[in-house]
């Protein structure tokens, strides 16, 4: 599996990523006196990079599975 970007816009996804982990430093340090409300908040913003990541892959890559109507090269 290749990844080959034909719209440059997808990469806009691989800014979810960056704002997962702004927010975890920027939002989610206020809840460390609190484990379990941290872990949630860890989890999404864990959840917000890893569905930015699969959106990226899925876009820009051709697999009869995820995207069948990418060209090949």
């Amino acid at each position: 599996m290749k990844l080959i970007v034909v719209n440059k816009w997808t990469y806009l996804f691989l800014l979810l990523p960056v704002i997962g982990i702004i927010k975890l430093f920027l939002y989610d340090i206020q809840f460390l006196d609190n484990i379990l409300n941290f872990g949630y908040q860890l989890f999404i913003s864990i959840l917000i990079a890893i569905v930015g990541i699969y959106f990226f892959v899925k876009f820009n890559s051709r697999s009869q599975w995820m995207n069948p109507d990418h060209p090949k090269e």
